[in-house]
């Protein structure tokens, strides 16, 4: 217990309420932002049922850090606390940082900052998803706001490797800022979103990876139902039902969706709504209750929240609805159980209790506190805790016919929550949008369930011996033409679970290159392709796909294909390739939903200092011009059509980030010529990119000076060459891409 309390202010921001302060608490973690159980609860006691975010003498709040806030929800593993926050907000080096906390103290113990680019993401949005811990490996993963995935020692904040899924796979980064949660199953770390990728799998869909977890690997690749509705942030949640393992999470396409996690094969999905379902699902035992704020399925209503049951296993899996409330508005909160009922917050706040095994409403439409909601609800020790959008608090107690209110405070002043509240190690912690306060009343305890408490019980693998699927990882590669990979085998069986790999895999090729044992080899003279690898025994089968892509110089002409390059990331839904004045030209098209505004990526991540150029021509339509784009780097060069001006810049809703805007007077029908390079000027440990552009009627020799430049201090090192454009409602056409190593 406390012998005697202080309040201490030190630079960092830290506003230390406690001296001496002796706790019971049990190590215990909150690696997920939904909890050890992912179901927003904990096994603790002695938790808090009134606060003062003041602090002062005799008050239970711990500490606060008055220069840490944001949307993200924390996790914490082994003493500290992990967050993502906004970094050096209005300057010219703003970005996205990860910061590591001693979750006793409120210390920093490290930062890791990074570049947001090529993103449409607002400053305001940033830390949208939340990190995972894993305490087997000490890492910590974190999607960035752009789409940069990282794994971090959760020690140090070393980068373990890093993946930038926008250019690699196609995933969307949009200002809605929508990033989707990470989620570890054994030796994998699973991330999702929606992907605009190559192949047969052109075509927008919410996809989820599989990688391994030490490497960053690609050990699965699968997907939900081409052309989502919406980008979407529901959460993953894994369970065991009937003995089979399973992922299950809300998607783009308004659908629940559950997968085999260990092998990404789809298993049952629901149809819910006409948007995208941003309310992670609450999974209990065999039943999973979902609610959304949108459009249903059928009829006019709009929300709803819905009690499933799943049964069977493998290819007999199923869904059956067990009822289903609408015009339940509950879209953004997410639900616990207390007692086999459903407390759940619709989105003005107001508390509903239903019976969760047949749906009737105990309590409907109960004011809480503030008018609007985004966090999650969190229970413990007989506890609800409540943070509302406008900066109310409430904690509950569940009583036979609702709840009563135990303490709450309407508003604290200048704050607002989104983050959602969480437990670790006997206290509690509230991430508001400006600060985030840490809670210990000196006799909480906490205790971390077993995994197989959380999970359950599998099937044991000798009732289901056989091998029905096959892995070839690889499973997803980009290596230069005459390059080999080294690929593995992995067999399961019918419920996903690892079986013996048969003796008999067979492996064949689709494209440009041979197979020896275990080795693909890329034919030396492929350009710009891909091939597709297949793994049989049997009647398992399974593949890995492979883009093979040259080293520089390239150029493009289009005169001989028929569509854009195989091997382009995010192109081949949104561009054809079309006669413009005579000769094939490639041809952004307006015609096609969620597409017309887009990237494309050409190649690996690792390319710097280069020029890309590109022969470019805007249509005219509804008095409108088209956006016309070259990236190089992680920078865009945009011939910009309704206010006529060229732009060079990298994250398009920050301001003080690299920028340069000239006016350009263009018009339809014209060809002009547009040139963009990068490179990166060093002095000591500090670095510059340093990006020029021009553009000229593509008939009239180059002009010797550059057309606008920018500097930026914070540089992007590295990123593949592409294109960018905005046909929303006029068409746009490139040729004669060329991509050059800039000379020395």
């Amino acid at each position: 217990m406390p012998s005697f309390i202080f309040t201490a202010r030190f630079p960092w921001g830290l506003t230390l309420a406690v001296g001496i302060l002796v706790t019971s608490a049990a190590p215990a973690d909150w690696p997920y932002w939904r909890g050890p159980r992912y179901d927003g609860t904990a096994d603790a006691t002695g938790l808090p049922e009134d606060w003062d975010p003041e602090g002062g003498e005799g008050s239970n709040l711990l500490w606060k850090r008055d220069d840490v806030g944001g949307i993200c929800t924390p996790v914490s593993m082994n003493g500290r606390l992990y967050t993502i926050q906004r970094s050096d907000a209005d300057t010219e080096v703003e970005g996205e940082r990860v910061l590591c906390l001693d979750a006793a103290t409120g210390e920093t113990l490290w930062e890791h900052s990074y570049n947001v680019w090529l993103s449409d993401v607002p400053a305001e949005r940033i830390g949208w998803s939340s990190p995972v811990a894993d305490p087997e490996t000490g890492y910590v993963y974190v999607l960035g706001s752009c789409d940069i995935f990282m794994c971090l020692d959760g020690e140090t904040g070393d980068v373990v490797w890093n993946k930038p899924l926008h250019e690699q796979f196609g995933m969307l980064s949009t200002y809605g800022g929508r990033t989707n949660y990470p989620i570890i199953h054994e030796d994998l770390v699973i991330i999702s979103g929606i992907i605009i990728n190559w192949g047969d799998r052109a075509k927008p869909n919410h996809r989820l990876l599989g990688l391994d977890k030490k490497t960053g690997e690609v050990v699965w690749f699968s997907g939900t139902r081409d052309l989502p509705y919406d980008t979407s942030y529901s959460a993953p949640s894994l369970v065991t039902i009937d003995g089979q393992r399973q992922l299950i999470l809300g998607c783009g396409d308004g659908q629940v969706w559950g997968f085999q996690p260990r092998t990404g094969k789809p298993l049952w999905s629901y149809p819910f709504s006409r948007r995208g379902l941003y309310a992670t699902p609450l999974v209990v035992g065999n039943r999973v209750f979902a609610g959304h704020s949108e459009e249903n399925v059928s009829g006019s209503a709009m929300g709803a929240m819905v009690g499933l049951e799943i049964s069977g296993a493998g290819d007999d899996t199923t869904v059956k609805e067990l009822w289903k409330i609408e015009e339940l508005v509950c879209g953004y909160g997410e639900p616990v159980m207390v007692d086999d009922r459903l407390y759940v917050l619709d989105d003005r706040n107001k508390m509903w209790v239903i019976q969760a095994d047949t749906g009737e409403i105990i309590l409907e439409k109960k004011s809480v506190v503030g008018s609007r909601q985004r966090s999650a609800l969190f229970y413990a020790d007989g506890k609800l805790y409540v943070l509302s959008e406008g900066g109310g608090w409430a904690i509950l107690e569940p009583t036979e016919d609702g709840f009563e209110v135990l303490n709450k405070q309407r508003r604290i002043r200048g704050q607002g929550f989104a983050a959602s509240p969480i437990a670790s190690g006997g206290r509690v912690y509230f991430q508001g949008t400006n600060t985030l306060y840490c809670l210990d009343t000196g006799s909480g305890s906490q205790t971390m369930p077993t995994a197989e408490e959380v999970l359950g019980q599998e099937t044991p693998v000798s009732q289901n011996p056989a091998a029905t699927q096959l892995l070839l990882v690889p499973n997803e590669s980009l290596i230069k033409p005459g390059e080999s990979i080294q690929l593995s085998v992995r067999a399961y069986n019918r419920i996903g679970q690892p079986v013996e790999t048969p003796a008999d895999v067979e492996l064949t090729v689709q494209g440009p290159g041979t197979i020896d044992g275990m080795t693909f080899v890329a034919d030396a003279q492929a350009q710009h392709t891909a091939a597709v690898i297949h793994a049989k025994a049997g009647d398992a089968m399974g593949v890995a796909r492979v883009r093979i892509v040259p080293s520089l110089p390239w150029r493009f002409t289009f005169d001989d294909l028929s569509d854009p390059p195989l091997s382009w990331v995010g192109a081949r839904y949104r561009h054809v390739i079309r006669d413009v004045d005579g000769s094939p030209a490639l041809t952004k098209i307006s015609t096609i939903p969620k597409g017309a505004r887009s990237r494309a990526w050409m190649g690996p991540s690792d390319m710097a200092e280069y020029t890309i150029s590109a022969d470019v021509m805007g249509s005219r339509n509804l008095d409108q011009l088209p956006d016309i784009g070259l990236t190089a780097q992680g920078y865009v060069l945009d011939l910009m059509g309704q206010s006529q001006q060229l732009q060079i810049r990298t994250w398009v809703s920050s301001e003080e980030r690299a920028r340069s805007t000239v006016p350009f007077e263009w018009k339809e029908g014209v060809w002009y010529r547009m040139k963009f390079s990068a490179e990166i000027e060093s002095e000591g440990p500090a670095a510059t990119a340093i990006l020029r552009g021009k553009i000229w009627p593509r008939d009239e020799p180059e002009p010797k000076e550059w057309t606008v430049t920018a500097r930026d201090e914070s540089p992007v090192l590295s990123a593949s060459p592409g294109l960018y454009g905005n046909a929303k409602v006029a068409e746009l056409y490139l040729d004669n891409i060329e991509v050059t190593a800039n000379e020395d």
